[in-house]
């Protein structure tokens, strides 16, 4: 990759103000991401909090600044919508678009990001024993919070929802003037597969890429949401997750022997033990995956998965480096490989390396989370 101009696409676009990073407490760098963020709020447009969206600023997107950013540009311009996890606070997801958001446009694409808060941080964060854990609200019911957020953002009335009616009706009135493409993180990958369906329904009849960095959708809702729109409304479905002796290694929180994916799959789900797409275990006891991954020897490949980490011959495109659940957004190997696949080219600015994960803020505990683990 050979870095390509890194200041008048960006300045061109209002985003000088991050020239010296991401300040949630600075009024010019909350509105430089304005017209790159929805805010939500339990799946409604947010009206509180670090940074509030309404619809008007949903139309503005549509109507004024991606219209502006497409301005005098021959090739269909990549839109990138991307979803953080779910156990990660307002002000972590807007850090996250502080980092992402300039080098997006860079390089040339639109990001969108949903910066959906939950509630579910702070329920983490009051976690002080493993029977707090597994007692907290009746069993698994923090999680089933975050789950219901990415629903009722994409029914009607929902935040996300609206989104997809606008972006719908973009690629009506601007046929071939966008790509659109989506990535998420951890929970980011049940957002999507609440979003993508809704927004197939409203006519957004093609995404060029999907892309899950360790996706903590359960498999069966995997199958019966997203699975059937790859290869008519997804053209490409590519998923980075870690090996499962690596998964095996990665500490929860310091309450949890194992990563989050487990922590979810045999804790908060329900039953408990759900197979989870982000998991190897899980997807080497489906067929249906086995066949979409190209796992099966005898099945031509209709997606692909890239088990974290790579060797140092894999291919651009084909690289993760993370180690942990909660470094896939900010590994450069794997944000690289994303890149790659958008934008449809090797030659591109880098993704920068001093970004630090949002993500795994919580891997550091606090004193209410600091405990041992108890069997």
């Amino acid at each position: 990759m050979s870095p390509t101009s890194t200041a008048s696409p960006a300045r061109s676009a209002g985003l000088a103000p991050l020239d010296d990073g991401f300040d949630d407490d600075d009024e010019q760098d909350l509105e430089a991401l304005r017209p790159y963020v929805v805010n939500l709020t339990r799946g409604a447009l947010s009206q509180d909090g670090i940074m509030q969206t309404s619809v008007a600023d949903v139309d503005a997107i549509f109507d004024e600044h991606l219209p502006r950013f497409l301005a005098g540009r021959a090739e269909p311009v990549p839109v990138v919508f991307w979803a953080h996890g779910g156990i990660v606070s307002e002000r972590a997801g807007l850090r996250i678009a502080g980092d992402q958001v300039p080098w997006w446009v860079r390089n040339g694409a639109y990001p969108i990001h949903f910066v959906w808060e939950t509630g579910f941080t702070d329920t983490l964060r009051d976690l002080v024993s493993w029977w707090a854990l597994r007692d907290l609200g009746g069993r698994g019911a923090p999680w089933q919070s975050v789950k219901r957020s990415a629903q009722v953002a994409a029914e009607p009335g929902g935040g996300a929802h609206y989104v997809a009616q606008r972006l719908a009706r973009f690629c009506r009135e601007h046929p071939g003037h966008i790509t659109v493409h989506a990535a998420g993180h951890s929970a980011g990958a049940i957002f999507h597969s609440r979003f993508l369906p809704a927004a197939d329904r409203l006519g957004v009849r093609s995404f060029g890429s999907l892309q899950l960095l360790a996706p903590a959708l359960r498999v069966d809702e995997f199958e019966s949401t997203l699975l059937p729109m790859i290869g008519t409304s997804i053209d490409r479905f590519a998923m980075y997750t870690l090996t499962a002796a690596v998964e095996q290694q990665d500490c929860c929180f310091r309450l949890y022997p194992k990563s989050l994916l487990y922590l979810v799959s045999e804790v908060f789900e329900r039953p408990p033990d759900v197979p989870l797409l982000g998991l190897e275990q899980s997807i080497r006891q489906s067929r249906d995956l086995l066949t979409a991954f190209g796992l099966d020897p005898e099945q031509q490949c209709a997606s692909e998965v890239v088990w974290s980490p790579t060797g140092p011959l894999a291919p651009v495109g084909r690289r993760s480096s993370a180690r942990s659940h909660g470094g896939f957004d900010n590994d450069g190997d794997t944000m690289n490989s994303v890149a790659s696949r958008v934008l449809g080219r090797e030659n591109f600015a880098p993704f920068p390396s001093t970004t630090v994960s949002a993500s795994r803020v919580l891997d550091t505990p606090t004193t209410a989370t600091r405990v041992s683990w108890i069997p």
